[in-house]
């Protein structure tokens, strides 16, 4: 070894082994990032301490209950190891890649000289121990602040109160990303030289990396490859802030150099590309809105639509089909209509909906370094005279008022759990049901085609208010009531104390009162007792009556 080669001491405390024979002790140590064992000539007592300080070595000798401590850094040249600052010398008596036998020429205390014996485990499973030694002791040394931080440099205290960068098939974790696609530097790969480098670089808001900076480094061979994998970045989601807009912030990120599990990866590699050849699979994702469920979709419009289903005329139903391009950052960026359902007003609704849709997690193709790729949908909405209605199901005997139930939408599907909510017999509008909730003291609640509660309904005789004019009565979760058309429509939100039905398009409602028991009745019946009474009529105006 002509050139001069530092070595690398980690934090080890070697101390007095079993020993192998009658010559020797074992102790361990590491040199040129390998694991040797050190046969160290038995009757000597020997302590010493080996921790990264700039190639340094602190050492203590204990000899005759003597301690002495020397700070000396090492080198390695030709057949010796050299002590900078001092003329102490180690005397290689023989090299190998797997052996290490040197002669200790102590300077200043006597304490013997002898031939030190030391042998690595060389094998593969002994190099990706090492390694994984290695990296485990550089993790915990490194100060840096890992992900996401502020442009400011300033770390995020709550990650919850932002959306981090994310990156299509490495999520958060951007070290995966480096160790998948890196190219080792082909000298310190032949030396089995391990280390690591740290990057930071910003994101700006097109997810794109900018001001790559290494923060730390073991060599610079490793920042020169950890830079043009930074650079090559496929865009990522961006950071957001909590109302959803794009911020530009800060990443850093630890990238290890491990030559044996770099080895490892690229044999796995060759092996899984060679087994493409032969496949047959798209390795893509589509894009997803929200539970990635199609009919998540179609719901999601339709709870929106808001329709006359009178302009349907004598059919029954009509459907369109509208496209939407959803771009690489799960964006609606293009809709039109594919095929009308014969109403442009419908069209138009239909198209402005999907455009206000929340964003999708968008497509992902998984060759090469993983990235978000622009798609299309097509959907369809139906138009229906009725939006559907959903079908009560239980287990009991028989479906009847108080069993518990569950609701399936007209495809079978299980929209409401079983148990929720408890079967009402009497159903007043055609499009929703009215279930009783599963408790005590229940109230009616009224439920759309999919399943979401719109209101409460007033209790009339042990059942749901009856449609009188073509409007019931509804309620808030403080008791007040209002009323909904026989559409289930809200006419006038719940706001009075007291109301009585309408009847010849006026209704006797008051804002405050209570509720009082009748005499004689032992709590059984009760009347409404309130200082001010009003009509009003269906548009809520007070009468002057």
């Amino acid at each position: 070894m002509k050139k001069l080669l530092f070595i690398l001491f980690s934090l080890v405390v070697i101390s007095e082994l079993a020993a192998q024979n009658s010559d020797y002790t074992d102790i361990s140590a590491l040199l040129e990032n390998k694991i040797w064992n050190v046969q160290l000539p038995k009757g000597k007592q020997y302590a010493m301490e080996m921790e990264f300080r700039d190639a340094g070595w602190k050492k203590t000798l204990l000899y005759d209950e003597k301690k002495t401590e020397i700070f000396y850094s090492y080198s390695l040249c030709g057949d010796t190891i050299k002590v900078f600052e001092s003329r102490k010398k180690y005397i290689i008596q023989e090299l190998t890649d797997s052996t290490l036998v040197f002669q200790y020429l102590p300077d200043s205390l006597t304490i013997g000289v002898g031939p030190l014996k030391c042998v690595t485990d060389n094998s593969i499973e002994g190099q990706r121990k090492n390694e994984e030694r290695l990296d485990s002791i550089w993790r915990k040394e490194d100060i840096w602040n890992k992900g996401v931080a502020k442009i400011t440099g300033e770390p995020v205290k709550d990650l919850s109160a932002i959306e981090p960068p994310r990156w299509a098939g490495w999520n958060y974790d951007l070290t995966k990303y480096y160790v998948s696609q890196m190219k080792y530097p082909e000298e310190l790969l032949k030396k089995n030289i391990a280390g690591y480098s740290v990057v930071m670089f910003s994101i700006d808001t097109l997810g794109l990396p900018r001001a790559i900076n290494i923060l730390t480094t073991k060599h610079k061979d490793f920042d020169k490859e950890v830079i043009r994998l930074t650079k090559e970045l496929p865009h990522c989601l961006p950071c957001r802030d909590k109302n959803g807009k794009r911020m530009e912030c800060l990443f850093t990120v630890y990238v290890p150099f491990l030559p044996q599990h770099y080895r490892d990866r690229v044999r796995k590699d060759s092996i899984w590309e060679e087994e493409q050849k032969h496949c047959f699979v798209e390795w893509e994702s589509p894009s997803r809105f929200r539970d990635g469920n199609p009919v998540a979709i179609q719901d999601y419009i339709e709870e929106r639509l808001v329709y006359d289903p009178k302009l349907l005329g004598n059919k029954e139903q009509v459907r369109g089909f509208y496209n939407a391009k959803i771009n690489s950052y799960g964006e609606v960026s293009e809709v039109n209509v594919f095929r009308s359902c014969g109403i442009q007003e419908w069209d138009a609704q239909v198209m402005d909906i999907i455009k206000g849709m929340p964003r999708w997690t968008p497509a992902i193709s998984f060759y090469g370094k993983n990235k978000y790729m622009e798609s299309k949908w097509t959907m369809n909405v139906f138009f229906r005279k009725t939006k559907g209605k959903l079908i009560a199901h239980t287990f009991e005997k028989n479906l009847e008022t108080g069993v518990p139930v569950c609701f399936l939408n007209e495809r079978g599907d299980t929209i409401v759990p079983y148990g929720k909510y408890k079967f009402c017999q009497i159903n007043r509008v055609k499009n929703l049901v009215f279930a009783y909730e599963n408790k005590q003291d229940a109230w009616i609640v009224c439920l759309d085609s999919q399943g979401k509660e719109l209101y409460y309904v007033f209790q009339y005789d042990n059942g749901p208010d009856k449609i009188r004019e073509g409007l019931f009565r509804i309620m808030d979760k403080n008791g007040l009531i209002g009323f909904a058309d026989s559409l289930g429509n809200v006419v006038l939100k719940p706001q009075f104390k007291f109301a009585f039905p309408f009847e010849n398009g006026k209704a006797k409602v008051a804002f405050s009162g209570k509720s009082k028991s009748s005499p004689d009745s032992k709590d059984e019946k009760h009347y409404w007792d309130s200082p001010d009474w009003y009509y009003i009529d269906t548009n809520g105006k007070i009468l002057n009556e």
